[in-house]
């Protein structure tokens, strides 16, 4: 069993490089990159928004592509094209050339991301699947809180250049170990069986496991609840441009960043276990409640600590989109689908954040505050309780 965890810690460092650094940290470019080059944080966000989008389309083939190729080659190829791309940030001088980037990273960065991490957590956990899950992607949150505060100095001590350069190196060391440890997607095909697998198991979820239909009510209130829990998401990385405006400084501001990446990382180890004790959907339930509480505690908080708490608090959001879609689909869907409905799934994930990265941007340029991102950050959590709600009755019936 010693090999499942090995190859859990490769994930660990996947996930803080693909989701972590790529994405979480980027927050803490916004404000002194459109500054610098007199954009507006909007225009340029729209490279996460471009990179989000370009990770939505390529999840929706790395099944297919971890299938006919090689997994090692994938996974070392698609690490030196995102890491080079990262690097390439430093010299970006428009909004074209940051655009450019974004979509190349994006594209490599998926196959080595939510789509393949789960994959294998899958071929490799069967009992603490949940657990496993939740140690993995919270990683990507421990990247984000860890290197927001360094990036955010270096960025004040130097320029943002030397923290895109930075970016990249840490990104190559994250990645290193799983380029380098030998193992396969799936443990039986290196003639093991998954953590804590037991053969009846197998033959009891093959008789329960009922068809599969993209076009199905279920499938559709997932795919958009999906959708709409990104969304949430991206708002966490406009936290520093949040209290930058509330009259706070830079620096002060990144540690709303750091908090909500410190959220990140308890409620998806917290997540995980709720889902193995209660079961995936009382779990997911409980974290969206946390999540209200937090976007309450940033619009009515004018303090520091008041601000830090709700971010923290709101760091949540990240164990819905990163745990508790892939357990979920999991449960509605079994393991037999797996493969097939949640690179969907997480193409739709993906577009929600491509979408809300710029949105929340703009929603500050045009109106000069984020409040009313946050309340639409609240409309869409109740309607994604009511298409959670819809999907459970439909796969009951």
């Amino acid at each position: 069993m010693k090999k499942h965890w090995s190859v859990l810690i490769c994930c660990c460092g996947l996930a803080a490089a693909s989701i972590g650094i790529s994405i979480n940290s980027s927050g803490v470019f916004y404000t002194p990159v459109s500054k610098s080059l007199h954009m507006l944080r909007g225009t340029f966000s729209m490279h996460m928004t471009l990179f989000s989008l370009a990770t939505a389309i390529m999840s929706l083939f790395v099944p297919k592509l971890y299938q006919k190729f090689s997994f090692k080659k994938i996974l070392t190829i698609s690490v030196i094209v995102a890491v080079v791309s990262t690097a390439a940030m430093a010299l970006g001088k428009n909004a074209i050339s940051f655009y450019i980037l974004g979509i190349i990273r994006g594209m490599s960065t998926s196959l080595f991301s939510i789509v393949p991490i789960t994959m294998i957590i899958n071929g490799w956990f069967e009992k603490k699947h949940g657990l496993a899950t939740s140690i993995a992607f919270g990683f990507s949150g421990l990247g984000g809180t860890l290197c927001s505060p360094v990036l955010s100095s270096i960025i004040s001590s130097f320029n943002w250049q030397m923290g895109y350069l930075l970016k990249a190196v840490i990104l190559l060391l994250l990645c290193l170990p799983a380029v380098l440890y030998p193992f396969s997607m799936n443990a039986k095909d290196e003639g093991l069986l998954p953590y804590g697998y037991q053969e009846k198991q197998e033959t009891a979820q093959n008789q329960t496991t009922s068809s599969f239909h993209f076009m199905s009510v279920s499938f559709i209130s997932f795919f958009i609840f999906g959708m709409l829990i990104s969304c949430i998401t991206s708002v966490t990385q406009h936290l520093p441009g949040y209290g930058e405006s509330l009259g706070f400084p830079l620096t002060s501001c990144a540690i709303l960043l750091s908090s909500g990446m410190m959220g990140n990382i308890v409620s998806k180890l917290v997540i995980g276990s709720l889902s193995d004790h209660f079961g995936e959907i009382k779990a997911t339930l409980m974290m969206i409640t946390v999540n209200i509480l937090g976007i309450v505690l940033l619009i009515i908080g004018r303090s520091m600590t008041l601000l830090i708490i709700g971010a923290f608090l709101f760091g949540s959001c990240y164990s819905l989109g990163a745990v508790a879609v892939p357990l979920l689909t999991k449960y509605f869907f079994k393991t037999k689908n797996y493969a097939r409905a949640f690179p969907t799934i997480s193409f739709a994930s993906n577009v929600g954040a491509a979408i809300s990265l710029s949105m929340v941007g703009y929603i500050y340029d045009f109106f000069g505050s984020y409040i009313y991102a946050f309340i639409i950050a609240l409309v869409m959590i109740f309607v994604s309780i009511l298409l959670l709600m819809i999907t459970t009755k439909t796969k009951e019936n």
